[in-house]
This record gives structure tokens, sequence and C-alpha cells, in this order.
């Protein structure tokens, strides 16, 4: 069997786009919802974790108003149906790692739908 070996995949620090691939919910250690980011360019995915409790104050909460701002308490909210296949724009930041080793992360509400602008053409 053969494999091939790569160079490292990471990405600069700073802003990119992308799109939210797929959201998981995970019970160990702790209950988390996991929200892959697939990056635009580079095709670079990358997890972002929230504790998987939703109010106007905490990560998840915040995180799903901003694409429905509507939500209102008590109601039900689908975080896989509201965020998967949505464009956004995020930030990274690499950080050192307890190994040693060096990763990229998305920065702590960076998180947020993309606006796209068009371009109105001058007549005249």
């Amino acid at each position: 069997m053969e494999i091939e070996f790569k160079a490292s995949a990471n990405l600069e620090d700073g802003l990119h786009v992308g799109i939210v691939d797929h959201v998981e919910n995970r019970t160990d250690p702790y209950e988390y919802l996991d929200i892959f980011i697939k990056e635009n360019d580079t095709g670079f995915i990358l997890k972002y974790g929230c504790p998987n409790n939703a109010t106007e104050k905490t990560k998840l909460g915040k995180l799903l108003l901003k694409f429905k701002p509507s939500i209102k308490v008590s109601e039900k909210v689908d975080p896989e149906k509201l965020l998967t296949g949505k464009q956004i724009t995020f930030m990274t930041v690499t950080e050192k790692a307890k190994d040693g080793n060096e990763y990229c992360r998305v920065v702590d509400g960076s998180i947020k739908p993309l606006v796209t602008t068009e371009k109105v053409k001058n007549e005249g």
C-alpha cells in the first residue's frame, strides 16, 4: 500500500469566507455541537465547537441569533437545518497546543452570515 506524503494544511490568520459543511452533536465528554466549516479558497475544513445550550448569552445562542434574529424564548430551533449550507465569514488564529503543534482555530464570535453586495452599473 502506498500513501501520498502531503504538506501540512493550515490557514493564514485573518478573515475567511466559507460554507457550513455540516453540523454534528456529540456527548463525550460533554454535550457539544460541532460546526464543520469548509473554507472557500483552500477547501480546508475546520471544526468549531459550542456547548449544546442555547440562550441569548451563550456561544451557541449568539451564533444562532446571527442567522435567525427572530428566535424567541421557548422556540425550538434545529441548528443543523439553520446552519448547514450557509455561506459565512469567519476569523482564524493559529495557536500552539500543549503537544507543541500549531493549530488553526476559529475565533469565538467571528462566524457571521456572508453579506454580498451587488455593484450597480452606472448608466449615463
